[in-house]
């Protein structure tokens, strides 16, 4: 029963928020608008990231590139660029922590695009070593 009125709650909820965003200008529409994106890019997050500045060379299935990488987690990097891509788009991508002798070598597909930059989901997360070793290089001092 406590099912049915969930259910029902979130549905006049729903209607609701519906009904006020109806009523709203088209300015403050466009400010829920942009306030909607900003949550969704914090919250859909698993991983937590680590800021950082790598340069990174990656490559679609007609070009290559060479940006940096801003910030990473285990499940992603985000790249900024200037570039014109895609959601859903596949790269390879390649980068190294300057005071590690290792190259790191994923696959990935772009999840979002920002004016400044992509989201890229890698194909295989980070085992816990590489993350490891990758933000122990990136924090040291």
């Amino acid at each position: 029963m406590k099912k049915d009125n969930s259910v029902e709650s979130e549905k006049q909820l729903t209607e609701r928020l519906v009904k006020a965003v109806t009523m709203l200008s088209a300015e403050r529409k466009k400010m829920l608008d942009e306030l909607i994106k900003e949550w969704e890019r914090l919250d859909y997050r698993e991983d937590s990231r680590i800021t950082c500045f790598l340069a990174v060379d990656y490559s679609t299935k007609d070009r290559m590139y060479q940006d940096f990488i801003n910030n990473l987690s285990n499940g992603g990097v985000f790249i900024e660029t200037s570039a014109p891509f895609h959601v859903g788009q596949s790269l390879s991508m390649t980068f190294s922590v300057p005071s590690l002798s290792k190259t790191f070598k994923f696959g990935g597909k772009i999840v979002r695009t920002e004016q400044d930059g992509i989201g890229v989901q890698f194909l295989k997360k980070l085992t816990p070593y590489q993350k490891e070793l990758i933000h122990n290089a990136i924090n040291r001092k």
